[in-house]
């Protein structure tokens, strides 16, 4: 998204519409932008820089990490502030820092929900859907491999 410095009236402008959810460049198997970027922004001229500020909204299609199904996750930056000394620039692309601030709103573990039972570590049916007969393991799994070798 570029803003032409030069049309900015002296008491700032109001920009909103939307952006192509292209611009986030992402290509994870686990990640996905399938919805348009809203935004509501106020661009002024303050002295030598720009200062924008204002709100984004998204949407994001997540992979649950317990039960690996897909889901959509909404996303929302409420206080977006960019700022930049102008060097005489006409343009000032904005591209790149609405992208950082709406990939800084995604979780860290994404679940399609907080109560997500995940995957049975034995026969791997989704327990959101369906108990398993399993017995619980007693130990820790990830030594289970070292637990197996054999020593003379």
């Amino acid at each position: 998204m570029k803003i032409n410095v030069k049309r900015i009236p002296v008491d700032g402008e109001s920009l909103s519409g939307s952006e192509p959810a292209s611009i986030m460049e992402l290509d994870e198997p686990d990640l996905r932008f399938g919805r348009e970027i809203a935004y509501q922004l106020f661009a002024q001229v303050q002295g030598s820089a720009l200062l924008v500020t204002g709100k984004l909204q998204t949407a994001a299609t997540l992979r649950c990490s317990r039960c690996l199904k897909s889901f959509e996750q909404p996303l929302r930056v409420d206080q977006f502030v960019f700022h930049q000394e102008l060097g005489g620039e006409d343009f000032v692309d904005l591209t790149a820092n609405i992208r950082e601030d709406i990939i800084l709103e995604l979780p860290q573990r994404a679940l399609c929900q907080s109560e997500c039972k995940g995957l049975c570590p034995v026969c791997g049916k989704d327990l959101n859907e369906e108990t398993c007969r399993c017995k619980p393991s007693r130990g820790d799994l990830r030594w289970h491999a070292l637990d197996q070798i054999k020593l003379k």
